[in-house]
């Protein structure tokens, strides 16, 4: 029996997903697995990363009991990413990682962007550091918590910890490497001149590999764990959004991808090694000899503002009824608009308290237009995004990928407030199954994407022309509304 089939593994936020699909991505088998991460003081999120390996191990015995092992030829891994992991010399974690999300860090970022600022070498990085990012996160632990820095012989990012306990090989990719704030973009290595600002011990630094790289093999303990009969190889993995993009065709047809999960996340490919101003560049070396480079920004709500608005306030999960009662002749004509950044802001603003708002109510004011203005202000706040990411370019088209591309509605909103048509596809492709598209580069040599069918959103000229003059209006209400919050201490 030929090895044909490829497992997926991603880490996600709130959930991992476990997806076994063929060479021509068909799926035989994928199941997500809910998780609940710690929030322990206001603005601190946590979690106890051997959660992500229970919830993997229980993922993979219940593919194997599906899908024979003789059949599957090698495992892919993507996730969060920037959530970091502090291993002991033994290799289990020291305390808790600390999420992406993580808003702990705020008020000493000043401080941190100025001493990077001091050096050419690392001026670079005083633009993307922020919360959540594992210089600071490291810098946080230092020196709050110095019996566990103490212990800390490595640290990872989330799917690098499943790595280690899948594989028993400390390692991460150029993805995540590079968007860490450790990581110098110009020499593509750590960081030496960070290193030597902050004291920071060089072999706390895990080893880069490619994405498609295999960096080991399942240990024998995973595969008696696993029921297996034999072992097999594991890839280096990458980032959940350079996942996404290489299963989008993003890499192949250079148009941007939006993804609508947990934060609203802009993905503009890049070749050559080309450097964008706004914006975190990431390295994606999907190859050794790959030197293409994704930017990315983030509106940090994302699509929770689409459950914040239907379970937190109008108490319900009927998700698809209440969007069918949204009358289409509002788009465009709704007077309520919405400031979507309720959780911080970091690519635009630079603020991690900032909060959202409600601006144009009146007593007249119904539900189906509070709700249509939720879905509304993501899409003016991804444009805007968009605008202050691309140089030259003009699109073709976007793609839209997550959770969130699964509403028509809200699909629609996108296309209209973007000006340009937006492509949806219509077989199952995510960050799960880019990560199995990983581990086949490197077994199988390559990959060539299987013709896929799409569908197409074109929007409507009448409807841009209205959503262009409410856009002006939002950016002007947004010039003001940066103040609500607080400014960054």
């Amino acid at each position: 029996m030929s090895a044909s089939v490829y497992v997926g593994l991603d880490i996600g936020t709130t959930s991992i997903k476990v997806a076994a699909v063929t060479k021509q991505l068909e799926t035989v088998f994928e199941k997500q697995y809910a998780y609940d991460y710690l929030i322990p003081h206001k603005g601190w999120t946590e979690i106890e990363p051997d959660t992500w390996v229970e919830i993997v191990v229980k993922g993979l015995k219940e593919l194997f009991q599906q899908v024979s092992a003789a059949t599957v030829a090698g495992i892919g891994i993507t996730g969060q990413m920037h959530t970091t992991v502090f291993v002991d010399k033994h290799g289990s974690s020291v305390r808790p990682a600390i999420m992406w999300n993580d808003n702990r860090t705020k008020s000493s970022l000043t401080a941190i962007k100025q001493c990077l600022e001091r050096k050419a070498e690392t001026a670079h990085l005083a633009k993307i550091v922020s919360t959540g990012s594992p210089l600071a996160s490291l810098l946080w632990v230092r020196e709050h918590e110095p019996e566990h820095y103490q212990r800390i012989n490595k640290f990872l990012i989330a799917k690098d910890y499943v790595k280690l306990k899948l594989t028993g090989t400390y390692t991460t990719d150029y993805c995540d490497a590079s968007t860490s704030s450790l990581y110098d973009l110009h020499t593509d290595r750590w960081s030496k001149e960070v290193q030597e600002i902050f004291e920071l011990n060089s072999e706390l630094f895990p080893d880069i590999q490619p994405a498609s790289a295999i960096i080991g093999e399942l240990t024998e303990d995973i595969c008696k764990e696993l029921s297996i009969g034999k072992t097999l190889p594991v890839v280096s993995g990458t980032g959940d959004n350079v996942a996404s993009a290489l299963v989008s065709g993003s890499f192949e047809n250079m148009q941007p991808l939006i993804s609508l999960g947990t934060s609203g996340v802009v993905v503009i490919p890049n070749s050559h090694h080309q450097l964008k101003k706004i914006g975190k560049n990431v390295v994606a070396k999907i190859t050794e000899s790959d030197d293409s480079i994704i930017t990315q920004g983030t509106v940090q709500a994302g699509a929770k503002v689409n459950s914040w608005w239907l379970e937190n306030i109008l108490q319900t999960k009927h998700y698809a009824e209440e969007q069918e009662e949204i009358p289409q002749s509002l788009l465009g004509e709704n007077e309520v608009l919405f400031f979507p950044h309720m959780n911080g802001e970091k690519t635009l603003f630079a603020n991690p308290s900032l909060k959202g708002a409600f601006i144009g109510l009146g007593l007249e004011t119904e539900r189906a237009e509070m709700y249509l203005a939720v879905l509304e202000g993501l899409a003016f706040g991804i444009r805007q995004l968009f605008l202050s990411m691309k140089n030259e370019e003009t699109p073709e088209y976007f793609t839209i990928v997550g959770g969130g591309a699964k509403s028509d509605l809200w699909i629609k909103i996108f296309a209209n407030v973007l000006g340009h048509p937006i492509k949806r596809m219509l077989t199952s492709q995510e960050a799960v199954h880019g990560a199995a598209i990983l581990a086949m580069i490197e077994i199988e040599g390559g990959f060539t994407f299987p013709k896929s069918e799409a569908q197409v959103i074109q929007p409507d000229p009448a409807i841009i022309t209205k959503y262009d003059q409410r856009y002006e209006t939002y950016l002007k209400l947004t010039e003001q509304l940066q103040l609500f919050g607080g400014d960054e201490k």
